[in-house]
């Protein structure tokens, strides 16, 4: 079922969103507040990828994240 697969994101993008989440030792982020975090550690990759893939971050957030090959 395509809807329930992991959302396939740039590895640069995974790599910055997982440390993302061990600084902030929160697994789930609201949008605002995980583009705030990333901006405020230099993770520019991860910070505009959210900015296009809103709905995608959401779908991740149910289903997780895989790199893109």
């Amino acid at each position: 079922m395509r809807g329930q697969e992991p959302v396939r994101i740039p590895k640069e993008v995974l790599e910055e969103l997982e440390s993302v989440r061990r600084y902030t030792r929160a697994r789930v982020l609201d949008i605002p507040t995980l583009r705030y975090v990333a901006m405020e550690r230099g993770k520019p990759a991860l910070d505009l990828w959210i900015d296009e893939h809103e709905q995608e971050y959401g779908r991740g957030l149910l289903n997780g994240f895989q790199p893109e090959n």
